[in-house]
């Protein structure tokens, strides 16, 4: 709810001036978007600014690679939604490279990301649209499945904010994981996407391999893996991560095997 962010703030956010900053004003008690890099890490090429979007394009100075970032503020205004969900998709269609999205959507993609019974509305509907459209991934949450309450009681609970990446994003941070942290001041819930320390593996997607299936230890490892407890919201969700925890696993396990 900042409509003027000044350095003065931003000295007391980042006193030691490791971050380069960019910010979206406020409109009143909703919107704003506030973003920072530290610059230790990566390089920030260019920023792109929506009503809705800021785009960050990044090199990530560690592992040497390109990727955008898109912070994400979805109205929380009926009237406004539709306008959010046509630039929405004309912002990911424009990225050449792996990228991230993420942020308040202020929309629920399915009746289960509510703890009161609900219908999925015409807007959440042309929300999971886009996300098969550009194929991004849902990454699942750990530690609960809802990110906002209004503060009553009893409560309403929803899951407004998420992180949503392209597959070639995925391919450079196999390893990535969301954690849900708990409330303090606002009424969302902070999200932390933690990815690998290690420097990823480069040019490698995976590729299922038929000799795979003549070692004794393939077929027990699958069902090990596939049998793990997954407590994601869907079906289809459940089914896309586990089909993600066999992909990391395998994906380093083939290597070592060409390796051998």
């Amino acid at each position: 709810m900042q409509s003027n962010i000044d350095d003065y703030l931003l000295r007391k956010i980042d006193p030691s001036q490791e971050y380069i900053w960019k910010w979206i004003p406020s409109k009143g008690k909703s919107g704003g978007i506030l973003s920072g890099v530290r610059l230790e890490h990566f390089d920030v090429g260019s920023f792109k600014e929506g009503k809705f979007v800021l785009q960050l394009n990044l090199r990530d100075k560690n592992n040497k690679v390109k990727w955008n970032f898109l912070n994400i503020y979805g109205s929380p205004h009926e009237e406004h939604k539709a306008d959010f969900l046509a630039e929405l998709p004309a912002f990911c269609g424009g990225n050449q490279v792996p990228f991230l999205v993420g942020g308040d959507f202020n929309l629920i993609r399915f009746s289960s990301e509510k703890n009161k019974p609900t219908h999925i509305s015409r807007h959440s509907k042309t929300f999971n649209s886009i996300i098969a459209c550009y194929d991004l991934l849902d990454l699942n949450m750990i530690g609960g499945k809802y990110t906002w309450s209004n503060n009553q009681n009893p409560p309403t609970l929803e899951k407004l904010d998420k992180i949503l990446v392209s597959k070639s994003w995925e391919d450079l941070y196999p390893m990535d994981r969301v954690h849900k942290t708990p409330r303090e001041v606002s009424d969302h819930n902070p999200l932390i996407l933690l990815t690998s320390l290690h420097q990823p593996v480069k040019n490698i997607s995976f590729r299922f391999e038929l000799a795979w299936l003549k070692d004794i230890n393939f077929k027990p490892l699958v069902h090990e893996i596939w049998t793990k407890p997954c407590h994601a919201d869907t079906a289809f969700d459940r089914i896309q991560a586990k089909m993600k925890r066999v992909k990391q696993y395998f994906k380093g396990w083939g290597f070592n095997k060409q390796g051998e």
